[in-house]
């Protein structure tokens, strides 16, 4: 069995194409990436590694990349108290990985629910409900979304 680059590449690019289209900002395919990696590394330093590899399991190879870049070993998850805590995690991500500028008209909170709804159609209803199980009750909410097919 051959690997097809080409291919994951074309996927990649579709999802971003996606998610730009959800955002109503099809022109800012930078961003929108940069906002994936925010949000995949956030959730990723949230959880406990053997559910994070659940995670990484049901991803797409293109996102497999994207979720284990910069990955670092943590006894412990990261944990955040509030949705507001979880968002200004994934807004110091995005400063990391060069965007300090965010001037979209929705609030990163209602960001980091698009790109998990996005994702919905790589992860099943069962993981996420993993996941909302390992986070802090205020989190939970945060991760109910539904799956898109």
């Amino acid at each position: 069995m051959s690997i097809h680059f080409d291919k994951f590449a074309s996927d990649g690019n579709a999802f971003i194409k996606e998610l730009c289209m959800r955002f109503n900002y099809p022109d800012r395919r930078t961003q929108a990436s940069i906002i994936i990696r925010a949000v995949l590394h956030t959730l990723r330093d949230s959880i406990a590694i053997p559910e994070s590899l659940n995670v990484l399991s049901q991803l797409p190879m293109f996102l497999k990349a994207v979720y284990v870049e910069n990955w670092k070993y943590r006894e412990k998850p990261r944990r955040h108290k509030s949705i507001e805590d979880f968002t200004r995690a994934v807004e110091e991500e995005q400063r990391a990985y060069g965007e300090s500028r965010f001037d979209w008209d929705i609030s990163t909170e209602e960001i980091v629910r698009t790109v998990l709804d996005c994702l919905g159609k790589y992860v099943s209803e069962g993981e996420y409900e993993d996941i909302a199980a390992e986070l802090p009750e205020p989190l939970k909410d945060l991760i109910q979304v539904k799956i898109r097919t």
